[in-house]
């Protein structure tokens, strides 16, 4: 893994979905990941703690779901970029989560080498 390698919190309730994410991401060499969140409420601590040039944020999770923190994720570190990746589908709920400060809205599913892609033009 590259020292540019763009630093990633993975924010998603799904541990499995978790992992099958984290090892995408380092496997393409472009991506490290820093941190890994169950919760609405870690995410924006662990943001506060680490400043990673990406969150990866699922909607679906307890205590705050993905569009509540999305301002607050801003707030905690200016410079972080969120990209959104759910279960949830695009034309439900991607305007929303685009107009809160996100930027992309990626639907679970996505085959690896896209969301890699995806990612890599998110963070230019």
């Amino acid at each position: 893994m590259s020292e540019s390698a763009y630093t990633v919190i993975l924010a998603d309730d799904m541990v499995p979905y978790r992992r099958l994410v984290r090892t995408v991401l380092e496997k393409s060499g472009s991506f490290r990941v820093v941190g890994e969140v169950g919760d609405g409420a870690e995410v924006i601590e662990l943001t506060k703690a680490v400043k990673p040039d990406l969150v990866l944020l699922d909607l679906g999770m307890p205590e705050m779901d993905g569009l509540e923190v999305l301002s607050q994720i801003s707030a905690a570190s200016p410079a972080t970029k969120v990209v959104i990746l759910s279960g949830f589908s695009e034309e439900c709920m991607a305007a929303r989560g685009l107009s809160l400060g996100a930027v992309r809205y990626l639907e679970k599913g996505i085959h690896p080498k896209a969301l890699v892609q995806e990612l890599l033009a998110a963070m230019r």
